[in-house]
C-alpha cells in the first residue's frame, strides 16, 4: 500500500513538473499565470471541462437524434415504397405496358399533393420492360414529363445493381441551388421478382433539421451555462484567494518583523484551519521572543545546534571564557528603605544599562543574580571586549548617576570583577529542568574579585590581563588578595580607563 501511495505522488509530482516546465518555457504565459493566479487556472479549468462536458453532450445527442431521425425517414420510405408495391396486382392485371405505367404515374402524382414535409421527389424506374412502353425508361416520376422518357446511361447503370434498400446522400439542383438531401432506393418486385426500383428523395432539412437546430440550441445552453459557469468559478476563487492572499500579507508583515498580525479568516474548511493555524503559530512565535529574554544568546544558540537532533540532554564541555562580575554596592540597605516595587525599577534601570553596554561589546549576560550581573565573554579578543564593557559600565553609570541626583533621584554605584580560565559550558541541572552556563574556578574567582572591588571600580586577574592586549588599557597593581577557596593570595589589578 505504501508503494501504492508513492507511485501516485510521483505521479502527481511528475505531472505538475511537466505543467510548470511548460508554463516556465513560455514567457508570456508564465506571466499571465503568475498575474492571474489561482483565480485565472480556476477560471480557465471550470471552462475548459464546461466546454467539453457541452461538446460532449451535442454530439451524443446529435448522433442519437440523428439516428431516430434518420431511421424515421428510412421507415417513411419504405411505407411510400409499399404503397406503391401495393398496386402490384392492379398493375399485374393490365396486360398494357401504358396503362401499368399511368397506373404508377397516378400514384406518384398522390404523393406530390400530398405534401409531405420535405418530399422532394419519386420515381419509379423500369429495368425489364413490364412497367412502360419503352424499355429502360422512367415507368413514373413526381414531374410528369418524364414518365416514359429513356432513363440517362449513367443512372441505369447505377439503379440496375440495386437489389436491397439502398440509402445516400446527395445533393440535388433546384433553380440553380444546391440542396442537400437524402436518396432512399430499393427493388421494385413483381412475384419477388424484380421488375424496376422505387427511388424517393427528401432533403437533408427535413430529417436533419431538427438535429441542427437542437445543435444550435445546445451550443446557446453551453454558452450561458459556460458563462455561469466562469461567473460561479470566479466568485468561487476569489473567496479562495482571498484568504490566501491575507496569509501572504500576514507572511510578509512577519518577515518584516510585525508580530502584532492576527488573521481573521472565518472558513469552515482547510483555509479556515490554515489561518487560525498561522494565528497560532504567530503566537508561539511571540511567546518564543518574549522567552529569548529570559535566556542568554548562548542557551539561544545551544538550542538551535541541538534543535534538529532531538532531545537536549545534560552535560558540556571544556571551553576558555572571560567572566565580568558586576554588582551594585549598598543595594541591602537601600532595599530596606525602599517600598518593593521602587527597588525593582531602580534595579531594572541600572541592570538594562549594563546589559547593552555587555551586548554592544560583544558578551552574553549568563544571568542576572539579584542585583548582580554575570557575563561571558568568548573568543579572540574576549579580554579586550571585557575590559572594554567594565570601563563604559563604570563611566555610563556616572552619567546616569549624575542625571538621577538633578531629577533628586537615589543612585547607586557598582564593583567590577573581570577574571578568565577554563571552565566547563553546558546544560546543569536535571532533565526536566536545566540551566545552559558555566561551571569552574574561573567563574568563582571571577565573583570573588567583585565582592574586593570598591564602588566605581574594576578589579581584574593577572591571567586576564596577560591575555589583554599590551598597552591598550590604563590600570595599576594593587596588593595581592586572599579570597575564599584559595590557599595563595591572588595578584590583582585596577582598570581605569583606556588610553586615547
Amino acid at each position: 500500500m505504501t508503494t501504492d501511495n508513492g507511485s501516485e505522488s510521483t505521479q502527481r509530482d511528475s505531472q505538475t513538473g511537466i505543467v510548470y516546465r511548460i508554463i516556465e518555457t513560455i514567457p508570456g504565459l508564465k506571466g499571465l499565470a503568475a498575474k492571474g493566479g489561482i483565480l485565472l487556472k480556476w477560471t480557465v479549468l471550470i471552462s475548459l471541462i464546461t466546454v467539453v462536458i457541452v461538446a460532449l453532450l451535442s454530439v451524443i445527442f446529435t448522433l442519437m437524434a440523428s439516428s431516430a431521425l434518420k431511421g424515421s425517414a428510412r421507415q417513411l420510405c419504405q411505407t411510400i415504397a409499399g404503397n406503391i408495391s401495393s398496386a402490384e396486382s392492379i398493375i399485374t392485371a393490365e396486360r398494357s405496358t401504358f396503362r401499368r405505367s399511368v397506373i404508377l404515374q397516378d400514384i406518384v402524382s398522390g404523393l406530390s399533393k400530398s405534401k409531405i414535409d420535405g418530399f422532394e421527389y419519386a420515381a419509379v424506374y423500369d429495368i425489364s420492360g413490364n412497367l412502360v412502353e419503352r424499355e429502360k425508361a422512367y415507368a413514373a416520376h413526381t414531374v410528369a414529363t418524364k414518365r416514359a422518357r429513356p432513363i440517362p446511361r449513367d443512372l441505369y447503370g447505377e439503379i440496375r445493381g440495386v437489389r436491397d434498400f439502398q440509402e445516400e446522400r446527395i445533393v440535388c439542383q433546384k433553380d440553380s441551388e444546391s440542396i442537400p438531401c437524402y436518396r432512399y432506393r430499393m427493388p421494385f418486385k413483381f412475384f419477388n421478382v424484380p421488375v424496376g426500383v422505387i427511388e424517393v428523395v427528401f432533403t437533408e432539412e427535413s430529417i436533419l433539421g431538427p438535429v441542427n437546430r437542437m445543435r444550435l440550441y445546445i451550443i446557446i445552453l453551453g454558452v450561458l451555462i459556460l458563462c455561469g459557469g466562469v461567473a460561479i468559478s470566479v466568485f468561487v476563487a476569489r473567496g479562495m484567494v482571498k484568504p490566501i492572499n491575507l496569509l501572504s500579507s500576514g507572511m510578509h508583515r512577519v518577515r518584516d518583523g510585525d508580530l502584532g498580525v492576527e488573521l481573521s479568516i472565518n472558513r469552515h474548511d482547510e483555509l479556515g484551519e490554515l489561518g487560525g493555524e498561522f494565528n497560532n503559530l504567530i503566537n508561539h512565535l511571540r511567546e518564543k521572543l518574549q522567552m529569548q529574554k529570559f535566556v542568554s544568546e548562548s542557551t539561544i544558540s545551544m538550542i538551535r545546534e541541538h534543535s534538529k537532533s532531538g532531545d537536549i540532554g545534560l552535560g558540556g564541555k571544556r571551553q576558555n571564557f572571560a567572566f565580568l562580575f558586576s554588582d551594585i554596592r549598598g543595594f541591602t540597605a537601600m532595599s530596606e528603605k525602599l517600598e518593593p516595587e521602587n527597588v525593582v525599577s531602580i534595579l531594572n534601570e541600572y541592570l538594562d544599562l549594563q546589559a547593552q553596554i555587555i551586548k554592544k561589546n560583544k558578551g552574553d549576560i549568563d544571568k542576572f543574580v539579584g542585583d548582580e550581573v554575570m557575563a561571558v565573554f568568548s573568543g579572540p579578543g574576549k579580554a579586550d571586549h571585557a575590559f572594554a564593557s567594565a570601563i563604559e559600565i563604570i563611566d555610563s553609570i556616572k552619567k546616569l548617576n549624575d542625571k538621577r541626583m538633578k531629577e533628586n533621584k537615589i543612585t547607586v554605584e557598582v564593583g567590577i570583577g573581570i577574571h578568565s580560565g577554563d571552565v566547563v559550558h553546558g546544560r546543569m541541572g536535571s532533565r526536566d529542568r536545566m540551566d545552559n552556563t558555566s561551571i569552574g574556578d574561573a567563574v568563582n574567582l571571577s565573583a570573588r574579585l567583585c565582592s574586593q572591588a570598591d564602588a566605581g571600580t574594576i578589579i581584574v586577574s593577572k591571567n586576564v590581563l596577560s591575555t589583554a592586549t599590551k598597552g591598550k588599557f590604563v590600570g595599576k597593581k594593587l596588593e595581592p588578595v586572599r579570597v575564599k577557596g584559595k590557599a595563595k593570595p591572588i595578584d590583582i589589578y585596577q582598570i581605569t580607563g583606556m588610553k586615547k
